[in-house]
């Protein structure tokens, strides 16, 4: 069994978020001062590999990316702020549900996916079954009163999550596999920074020293860098596997790499953690089924 690329990527992915989580649960920024940095850093890291490798030139690749920016505008402000209030650990096991509804929502988008997956009907029902599992255990997240809390606070980033994945999938393939990834983070940074500095002068969501100081630069500065790298990983990782709900499915794996650093430091954890691992153990048999 060869491992795929797409899944080294996956959890080069699952590597990097677990750094952005887990710095953003210890400088407890504002969601909209951290969302805001972490974008404007990421603009400045992709830049010089943007114009490196160019730009696409087909208008559909933007047009896409506009839509994905604003999703992401939206659900990153929340995403950050719900990790000061629940912590990292929590928000990481509760996301996996959406890799469910991704990997459903492709077939509708891709029919020539689903006519594939039906020519290896016993290795898609072992994945289906662990699909299924996935939704046990995330079903089994409403028994933990911090976990069912924390869904309510990031139902607009599940939403996101579900369709984030098939957006990037789509404008991926706008774009040659050199350019696509560096184009993808710059453009969409930029867009994103651009969208909350229009929000910023109308609604002020923070006061103008929490949004501009050295502090909030440099802890953006720092998550800018896991986001660029991550972003671009996942971008590329889009690109190359069939179902582009595979690889949330793995990179979702930074819930284990965060309950690993919880017990290095000896951080107490409130929430159903079997559950959440369940979710990511389901994931992980899908990528395993699929390597086959």
């Amino acid at each position: 069994m060869e491992f795929p690329l797409w899944a080294v990527l996956g959890l080069v992915t699952a590597t990097l978020s677990t750094g952005m989580m887990l710095t953003q649960e210890r400088v407890q920024l504002p969601g909209f001062v951290m969302a805001f940095w972490n974008k404007a850093a990421a603009a400045v890291f992709s830049l010089p590999f943007m114009l490196y490798f160019g730009a696409p030139d087909n208008p559909y690749f933007y047009m896409i990316l506009f839509g994905q920016s604003l999703l992401w505008a939206i659900g990153d402000v929340i995403f950050f702020g719900t990790i000061n209030k629940v912590g990292a650990g929590v928000v990481s096991r509760i996301l996996p549900v959406s890799v469910i509804l991704t990997f459903f929502t492709w077939f509708v988008v891709d029919p020539a996916t689903l006519e594939k997956y039906l020519e290896t009907p016993w290795l898609s029902l072992a994945v289906i079954a662990a699909l299924c599992g996935s939704v046990y255990f995330a079903m089994r997240l409403k028994k933990c009163a911090v976990s069912w809390a924390a869904v309510r606070m990031i139902w607009f980033v599940i939403c996101a999550a579900v369709v984030g994945p098939i957006i990037a999938k789509l404008a991926m393939g706008q774009s040659t596999f050199a350019q696509g990834p560096f184009a993808y983070v710059f453009f969409q940074s930029v867009l994103m920074v651009v969208m909350w500095l229009i929000f910023y002068a109308i609604k002020k969501p923070v006061a103008h020293a929490a949004l501009f100081n050295m502090r909030a630069v440099k802890a953006g500065a720092m998550v800018g860098a896991f986001s660029f790298l991550a972003v671009a990983a996942n971008a590329t990782a889009l690109k190359l596997v069939d179902n582009p709900g595979l690889i949330p499915a793995i990179a979702f794996t930074d819930t284990f790499l965060i309950l690993l650093y919880y017990k290095f430091i000896g951080h107490k954890e409130n929430s159903d953690v079997i559950a959440g691992l369940g979710i990511v153990a389901c994931a992980a048999v899908i990528i395993i089924l699929k390597s086959v």
